[in-house]
């Protein structure tokens, strides 16, 4: 078993003990979050933290607990998005996640960018290409006589899971 390096933060006020990981993707995501917020919404920022804080705490059982990658997604899904926080004002995105480096890719369908059910804009990014692209190209498929394509994006629609929250 190897080791995992940790480091001791402070969040909220409280100090906790993190893994590598699980930090590495806490604060990109607080990056991500303070990039679109106001210079001067500093309050805003110690509300979240509190909030991580709280939401680590209901799973933390001794204070020698370390705070893993799965509480920190756990966090993420319950605070939401950093988009439900406006545009972006400069750049950095959490979405960089270190630990799904090697970790194989998952078709989704996109909750966030679609227009029929999120399948072309699933199948996009899985395929990391221009969602327009795609569109473009189940539109033309569409028109091309038994119309398997319309077959396909129908059983897409209905196989494919909708995306997690916290998957871009």
């Amino acid at each position: 078993m190897a080791m995992k390096q940790t480091y001791s933060v402070n969040i909220g006020g409280r100090a906790y003990n993190i893994d590598a990981d699980a930090y590495t993707l806490l604060d990109r995501y607080l990056d991500d979050i303070s990039s679109r917020l106001s210079g001067y919404d500093v309050e805003s920022m110690e509300d979240i933290e509190a909030r991580i804080a709280d939401i680590f705490n209901e799973k933390i059982t001794s204070e020698m607990q370390v705070v893993n990658i799965e509480m920190v997604r756990r966090a993420m899904a319950i605070i939401g998005r950093p988009e439900m926080f406006g545009g972006q004002k400069r750049g950095f995105s959490y979405q960089h996640d270190p630990s799904h480096s090697n970790a194989p890719r998952r078709l989704y369908r996109s909750w966030s960018d679609k227009v029929f059910g999120g399948v072309c804009a699933g199948v996009a990014e899985y395929f990391n290409i221009d969602t327009t692209l795609v569109r473009i190209i189940a539109a033309i498929l569409l028109f091309i006589p038994p119309f398997p394509a319309f077959l396909a994006y129908i059983i897409m629609w209905i196989v494919v899971p909708q995306a997690p929250h916290y998957v871009k």
